[in-house]
């Protein structure tokens, strides 16, 4: 097998993204736009990798990390100046190279495979990624000739109407013989209006001196788009959102309403778990078999297990939720927190940096930050850590079996004991022993006459 090299374009400044973000870096369901380009291209298993850059390029190659050698264009001359910066990272290389854009990132992996096998088996100096459209205005038309080859590709300003008429239009993307790119790359001339170097002029010159060009068309469009502009940006990302929406429910995952489902490209989720309207799940969550997650439900790179329930409108961040669990509504899990196995976490409680382990229950309006509380645990409604002194964060100790009762305040660094017990309204500030009751409360007594007392002083402030 031929050896396979990848260069991808990536140092356009992007002028019409208005935005201060490099034009490779805007993201496509929670990814980069290079970031999908390379994952691509990785499936091809290339010998390497070089992408061009531009000269403000210090946070696209952070993101590119070892993944590909990095070639700067300092100055934008053009695709075909671009190619040229390329051309070090090629040094010594003998094979086929694919050429694409960081700004084409929803192109398949099988298209590239496919135009790399049919360049190959056209024995083609280079080949031309090409697709059909509706409304080609716009687009340089793929001219063939009576072979079927590549004759010409002419830019629509250029074009005559019978040209203009041909919907088959160049993608940018191509596969050159590695010794066919650089000699051709080699005679392009700035020979333009614009006074760039086009990658289109290479095709030409290998056109004129007789060598073949072939043509390979994608057939879906949509994932040849280029993204010029934000308008583009959101269109690539609602064919990238579908893509996924529709490969999960392939995989046995049910979507009530898949149009209001938002999953990004790194998301797994198991089979037999249905997600309910509204849901977002984003960076890298990790959803386990049979769960339900009911509507509004919002997971940012969590880990969920298998048969966990995510009542509506619960938010879990990078944290983790273990087997049978049961979450929410209006429930916040943040900070690296862990909800243990057939935990149950009422309504409208937080936790914060903090773990519950396995069959602890945490009850409505609660609070956890800081804390660690072992297994068995029963955390009353409204019962809270109170972990910040205003400088300083303290952590709270909960020990297995305890039993902390409604509105209590744990003001840490405290310790509740194994199998304690603090009663309902108590503010704690020293540690539990294991199986005893800790209770701090004022006598009650009742003020006789208070509404009488009260009442005559809203008459005298209001006739005063």
């Amino acid at each position: 097998m031929q050896a396979l090299a990848c260069v991808v374009l990536a140092a356009g400044e992007g002028t019409r993204m208005k935005s201060d973000i490099p034009k490779p870096l805007h993201e496509i369901c929670g990814r980069p736009m290079i970031d999908h380009v390379l994952r691509t291209l990785g499936e091809l298993e290339p010998e390497r990798t070089a992408v061009v850059v531009g000269a403000d390029a210090d946070e696209v190659c952070e993101v590119i990390g070892d993944r590909a050698r990095t070639c700067e264009q300092a100055e934008q001359r053009g695709t075909g100046h671009a190619a040229q910066c390329a051309l070090p990272g090629l040094q010594g290389f003998e094979g086929d190279v694919l050429i694409t854009y960081a700004d084409i990132p929803l192109v398949r992996s099988g298209t590239l495979r496919g135009l790399v096998e049919h360049h190959r088996s056209a024995g083609a100096a280079a080949t031309v990624l090409t697709t059909e459209v509706e409304e080609p205005t716009g687009y340089g038309r793929i001219v063939r000739d009576s072979a079927d080859a590549v004759s010409a590709i002419v830019e629509h300003r250029d074009a005559s109407p019978e040209q203009r008429a041909i919907r088959e239009i160049n993608t940018g993307i191509y596969v050159f013989r590695s010794q066919a790119l650089v000699g051709a790359l080699q005679q392009i001339t700035p020979d333009n209006e614009q006074g760039e170097l086009y990658l289109t002029d290479a095709v030409e010159i290998l056109v004129a001196y007789g060598r073949t060009v072939a043509a390979n068309v994608a057939p879906d469009a949509a994932e040849v788009m280029g993204i010029n502009d934000r308008v583009q940006l959101a269109a690539a990302e609602r064919v990238a959102r579908d893509r996924i929406r529709e490969e999960m429910m392939r995989m046995g995952v049910t979507l009530i309403d898949p149009a209001c489902t938002y999953i990004d490209a790194g998301v797994s989720i198991g089979g037999d778990t249905v997600i309910g309207p509204g849901c977002h799940l984003q960076g890298e969550t990790r959803v386990g078999s049979g769960c339900e997650i009911r509507s509004n439900v919002t997971l940012r790179s969590a880990t969920i297990g298998d048969g966990v329930l995510l009542r509506d409108h619960t938010v879990i961040e990078d944290s983790a939720v273990g087997d049978g669990a049961q979450v929410g509504p209006f429930s916040l899990v943040r900070g690296d927190s862990t909800v243990g196995r057939g935990c149950k976490v009422g309504s409208s409680a937080e936790m914060n940096r903090s773990q519950l382990d396995d069959g602890s229950k945490m009850q409505h309006f609660s609070y956890l930050g800081d804390a660690t509380v072992g297994e068995g645990v029963n955390i009353g409604a409204g019962a809270i850590t109170c972990n910040y002194d205003g400088v300083e964060k303290h952590h709270t100790e909960i020990e297995d079996g305890a039993f902390i009762g409604s509105d209590v305040i744990l003001v840490a660094p405290i310790t509740v004991g194994e199998g304690a017990y603090t009663a309902a309204g108590s503010v704690l500030t020293k540690d539990v022993e294991p199986g005893s009751l800790a209770i701090e409360r004022t006598n009650q007594r009742s003020i006789d006459n208070w509404a009488e007392r009260m009442a005559k002083r809203r008459e005298q402030h209001e006739e005063g």
